[in-house]
Formats: C-alpha cells, structure tokens, sequence
C-alpha cells in the first residue's frame, strides 16, 4: 500500500548543538554517538555541520533527533556545493511499515529582510528557508527489507578514517546521515566521497556510499522524489 501526501513550508526558531567527545551517557543511557574532535580537524567541521542541520530541520518542523525518537528514524541528507536547493531522505520505521519522505528545501542566498544588508549575515550559522516541499510514501517490510537498515550503526563518518592532512577537497557533494532510537543518536558526515576514495582506496567509504545508494534507490523506485524547481 502506498500513500501520498504533501507538505510544507515552515520556519521556526534557531537550535543549537554542541559536539561531545565519542559516545556519550546521560543519566537516562541515552547515548551521542557523534566524531570525536579531539585533535581531530575534520571532526570539528562535523560540528559545525550538526548545528547547521538541527536549525534547518527544526525550521520545517522536523524532531530534534539528538534527544532520542520514540522509533527507529534515519535521515539522509544529500548537498551540492553550487546548488540553492538541499535534498533530505528521511525514514521512519514502525513494526513491519516503514513512512519514507523525501523533501527538498530551498535556502534563501540573500537576506532580504534586512534591506539595508546592515548586518553581516552567514547563511551557515542562520539558515534562512525560501520554501520547503515534500512527498511521502508507506512502504511495507518487503519494500524496504533490501536496505538491511542496522547495518547503519556499523559505519564510519568521514572524519573517523585515517585519511592524511594532504588529502582534501573543497566544492563537491555530501551525504549526511543522521539515526536515532529510543537509546542513542549518531551523525556520520562523507564529503566528495568518491574523490576521498579514490585517493585513499578505504572500503568504508565504499560501504557508506553503498548504504546511501540504498536509501536514494528505493526512494526513486517507489517515485518519492520531488524534482527540482527551477524558477
């Protein structure tokens, strides 16, 4: 059974987030398993990218997945470096259903609320939506049982891999995917992935890649993806 609906355009207020070192416990066993930025440079942009994140999600209405969800979800961020437009793959598990949601959110390049440009304004640290659109579908566990979805919890962020200093790329794509349960949250970060691979010849780049082709596959087989608008 497959269901459509449409969604959004939603702004809200501004979320903070700050990286922690490894996995962290809380009171509750709730555990942050985000890169550890110690002595770790490429982590740290990892931090600055979980911030970014929360505040866009929060802006369209999403939960913060930090604190936990009450069912498995998992959320695929895909970005391009000249592109306005940013694409999110997101999946919530339920027993035996699964809802996938694909939106694409517009970002706004110019502040035009502040029509004097007074102000500096850095459209990374307050992110400033245009619009947002979205399309879901209900899947079935025969739908999505190809993704082997807790095989997620075994991958590796970028900045977990021993690439050395020398190696590193500036405009290029990203995919992002953030996980959380009822007992633990973790974000995993790959920039310009192929080239990092290509210098490097890591498998866990290739694992990672393949997990999201998965999510990016079955989100065009089931005809879940909005195109991209080019007014």
């Amino acid at each position: 059974m497959k269901q459509l609906l449409t969604l959004m355009i939603l702004t809200s207020s501004i979320l903070s987030c700050r990286i922690k070192t490894e996995t962290i416990t809380a009171p509750s066993s709730f555990q942050l398993l985000i890169p550890d930025t110690t002595n770790n440079s490429r982590a740290h942009g990892d931090s600055d990218d979980i911030n970014y994140r929360s505040k866009i999600e929060n802006k369209i209405g999403l939960s913060d997945l930090k604190k936990g969800a009450d069912s498995l979800e998992v959320r695929l961020w895909y970005d391009f470096s000249f592109s306005n437009s940013k694409e999110l793959y997101l999946l919530k598990f339920q027993d035996t259903i699964c809802l996938l949601s694909y939106y694409r959110v517009y970002l706004r390049q110019i502040n035009y609320d502040d029509e004097g440009r007074n102000r500096a304004w850095n459209p990374y640290t307050d992110p400033i939506i245009d619009s947002s659109i979205s399309k879901s579908v209900l899947l079935t566990k025969d739908d999505f049982k190809q993704l082997h979805i807790d095989s997620i919890w075994f991958l590796k962020s970028q900045s977990e891999l021993k690439i050395p200093d020398s190696v590193g790329f500036t405009d290029c794509d990203s995919y992002i995917i953030e996980i959380a349960d009822k007992k633990r949250f973790k974000y995993l970060r790959h920039h310009c992935a192929m080239g990092y691979y290509n210098k490097t010849k890591l498998i866990e780049i290739l694992s990672y890649m393949d997990f999201c082709e998965r999510i990016t596959a079955l989100s065009r087989r089931h005809n879940a993806i909005v195109p991209y608008k080019y007014d």
